[in-house]
């Protein structure tokens, strides 16, 4: 019996860390038998809520936590944070095989604005949960994860509310960083809204590509700043404009030359 459950631990954190990687690279959100849609949640200030439907594509039940977390990026790592201006009703759900539940993401008027005048950025924690062993059934049947459980698969969706002042629009700023590790790639947001950045390249003045990033390159939320490490190669260090796609939109700005950091 030691083995058995020896085993059964092993192959719950090997999905664990395969729902990490899956919940970072499925588009759109499905997998296992967990689906997740729509993969992103945008409100205007006056919306009350949105719905996110999960469906269970496979042959037997699921159990579903849903969480919902402020979103931050500070000193280039991301933070998340509990959130009380939107919550997931109801927040744990117990699908039938080939069904569905919707979880209404509810805002809770301006429960967490303070002094916000941007666009505020959220993170929804969908976990896949184990089935229900005997044992959580012998202690009341609960529904929720129970302290120290562990998870078979995580979608993350993003969520933004718009500023109450009005339109939110990323303002980018692009330069080189020559640093002893290499060539980095730095970027500011100034403006009042998120920047969802995919097929970046850099351009020489002569128009020519010296180096291209197929896909998403990733979130850059407003009045945030991020460096990125692609391996550039040198001739990188020629580039004086970069094109890519923000939110959808082509778009090209102008790009400072490499300075010398650490």
């Amino acid at each position: 019996m030691r083995r058995l459950l020896s085993a059964l631990w092993s192959s719950l954190r090997l999905h664990h860390f395969l729902g990490l990687s899956l919940a970072l690279t499925i588009l759109p959100a499905f997998a296992a038998g967990l689906g997740v849609a729509p993969t992103l949640l945008e409100f205007a200030p006056s919306d009350v809520a949105k719905g996110l439907t999960l469906r269970n594509t496979g042959t037997t039940a699921l159990r579903a936590q849903v969480r919902i977390f402020m979103w931050q990026q500070q000193a280039g790592k991301e933070v998340l944070t509990p959130s009380t201006a939107l919550v997931a009703s109801p927040p744990f759900l117990n699908i039938a095989p080939g069904g569905k539940q919707v979880v209404r993401v509810i805002q809770r008027g301006d429960a967490g604005l303070g002094a916000v005048s941007g666009e505020r950025s959220f993170r929804i924690l969908i976990d896949e949960l184990p089935a229900a062993s005997v044992d959580d059934l012998a202690v009341g049947g609960q529904l929720g994860a129970q302290p120290g459980l562990n998870f078979l698969l995580r979608f993350s969706v993003p969520a933004f509310i718009e500023s109450p002042l009005g339109e939110t629009a990323a303002k980018l700023n692009w330069r080189l960083q020559d640093t002893e590790a290499g060539l980095k790639l730095a970027a500011e947001n100034t403006g009042s809204g998120r920047a969802q950045i995919t097929d970046l390249a850099l351009l020489s003045s002569e128009g020519r590509v010296v180096y291209e990033h197929k896909g998403l390159v990733g979130y850059l939320l407003a009045g945030s700043s991020r460096i990125w490490t692609f391996n550039l190669p040198s001739s990188a260090a020629t580039a004086t404009e970069i094109r890519m796609q923000v939110n959808g939109q082509p778009t090209r700005h102008p790009l400072a030359p490499a300075d010398l950091t650490d």
